[in-house]
């Protein structure tokens, strides 16, 4: 059996070899390992003489793999795509015992936490971070193990599970609707100070797609209050600054308690949902696994 810490003298040939496989190119291969094209040639040269096969045809600048060198070349491939593979997993598990969840503060705040001491109490034995953000991050790159995703469900390589369908209910504090005279039809509603979530890394659903729900045209006469946070959005209605466009699976509470009040019976139901979304490049933890189930069951 051929020992490859004798008749090679480093793994590092192989990485050369699979690089300038791949790439066609000594050159090109030296500049993504960032090691100089001499020491490419060379790693090349001692890998053949240690084979005693040669790997390569040489063209003045010009290399292409022999017979010998293109079989070769699929099984290195396999094997460090294995390796890293391997790495990979190796990595995740030794991170098993924390849970990185990516939210939006407004999810976190007014869903997730008042549903922490649940978990805690269920599960002390995870340490669940959480990762406020505004934008729909490579969870598999960031190492993010579950994330909350506004859509349809469906997104290249990543799997899903809904966690709340999406309706938005027009919402207002109860100081704000007592000094403001009351509203039965959406003309009303559009002549009020209406609050606006802008944000500027993904697309959310504004006054508009509300109103063009119900057969309604609005145009925005830049009298209301445009916030590119949906927490400050909650926060300005609470305060009695407008009216709110209100997700009620993060809002409800708010509703629940009295503290914001729903104005008219309009609810739409957009046919969109908030799921949880997890890569399916990665293999989620154990911990990660039991915070995806206790995430669903406390679904709405």
């Amino acid at each position: 059996m051929l020992k490859l810490h004798h008749s090679l003298q480093s793994l590092n040939h192989l990485a050369a070899f699979e690089a300038s496989a791949r790439l066609c190119s000594f050159t090109k291969a030296a500049e993504e390992l960032g090691v100089s094209q001499p020491a490419i040639s060379q790693s090349i040269r001692r890998l053949e003489a240690a084979i005693g096969i040669q790997l390569f045809r040489r063209n003045h600048r010009i290399i292409s793999l022999t017979d010998a060198g293109a079989a070769l070349k699929d099984d290195v491939t396999q094997g460090l795509e294995r390796i890293e593979h391997s790495i990979k997993l190796l990595q995740q598990r030794s991170q098993g015992q924390h849970v990185t969840l990516s939210v939006s503060s407004a999810f976190a705040h007014y869903w997730l936490v008042p549903r922490l001491q649940d978990f805690r109490a269920t599960h002390p034995e995870i340490d669940l971070r959480m990762q406020q953000t505004d934008m729909d991050l490579d969870l598999a790159q960031e190492g993010i193990s579950l994330a909350v995703w506004r859509g349809t469900g469906r997104w290249r390589g990543y799997e899903s599970i809904l966690l709340a369908h999406e309706s938005i209910s027009a919402l207002a504090s109860p100081a704000w609707i007592a000094r403001n005279p009351r509203i039965d039809t959406l003309e009303q509603l559009k002549k009020c100070r209406l609050i606006t979530l802008e944000e500027p890394h993904r697309y959310r659903p504004e006054w508009k797609d509300f109103f063009a729900a119900f057969g309604q045209a609005y145009t925005d006469d830049g009298t209301g209050l445009r916030l590119n946070d949906y927490a400050l959005v909650l926060q300005a209605a609470l305060a009695g600054e407008g009216v709110v466009f209100g997700w009620n699976h993060v809002a409800q509470s708010l509703v629940d308690a009295g503290l914001l009040v729903q104005i008219g019976n309009w609810t739409w139901h957009s046919g969109a949902g908030f799921y949880l979304v997890w890569s399916e490049h990665s293999t989620l933890s154990a911990n990660a696994l039991i915070t995806r189930s206790w995430m669903i069951s406390k679904g709405s």
